[in-house]
């Protein structure tokens, strides 16, 4: 005796979904096109020179600062001053 496929069993449930599957149309899918634009500029140019002189900007020479030197006769720290050393 064959089985009656019903809606409620899982045969049934997969032919229906199958015969659904089947009626809908596959969604097409929509491809980007993309449009190569010719470059405005590729390669070397001939450009004629016309200048008389050509200007550059002078490189200025910084004078190093002297440093002012003092020499003490003695020296400012006495024996037994504390001073706080960072290490």
């Amino acid at each position: 005796m064959e089985r009656r496929v019903d809606d409620l069993s899982f045969e049934g449930a997969w032919a229906n979904q199958l015969k659904d599957e089947k009626e809908q149309k596959p969604p097409t899918e929509k491809k980007e096109v993309k449009v190569h634009e010719k470059p405005s500029f590729r390669g070397q140019r001939d450009i004629d020179d016309n200048r008389s002189e050509i200007k550059m900007a002078t490189k200025q020479s910084s004078k190093p600062e002297k440093k002012h030197v003092e020499v003490l006769a003695e020296p400012t720290s006495k024996l037994g001053d504390d001073f706080d050393v960072e290490w």
